[in-house]
């Protein structure tokens, strides 16, 4: 079934996003990454390896992880196609939890 995650690797998954996307983004990071695909990717390069680290993705995990993260977060902040953090966040976290419920 699609929802039969359990709880704790959720737990670990998002706190890996939170501490990945938030805790480990500099704001060196947060104020480039809108116009640099080379400073998007260090970006999105430092919050996959959170995961790597902690939460064990397998390789095509890893590399969607990798790639959405890569392409929605340019969707907010370069071309300004997402307004609110919110759905920016959103969109991450349903990516997390497709990975986890197709268990890719």
């Amino acid at each position: 079934m699609i929802l039969d995650i359990s709880l704790s690797t959720l737990l670990i998954w998002l706190a890996c996003h939170f501490v990945g996307d938030f805790a480990f983004q500099s704001t060196w990071m947060t104020i480039e990454k809108g116009k640099s695909w080379e400073v998007n990717f260090y970006h999105c390069a430092t919050y996959t390896a959170v995961f790597i680290l902690f939460a064990h993705p397998s390789i095509l995990a890893t590399a969607v992880l990798f790639a959405t993260h890569f392409i929605v977060d340019p969707l907010k902040s370069r071309y300004k196609l997402i307004g609110p953090i919110w759905v920016d966040q959103l969109l991450h976290v349903f990516t997390i939890l497709l990975i986890l419920g197709l268990r890719i």
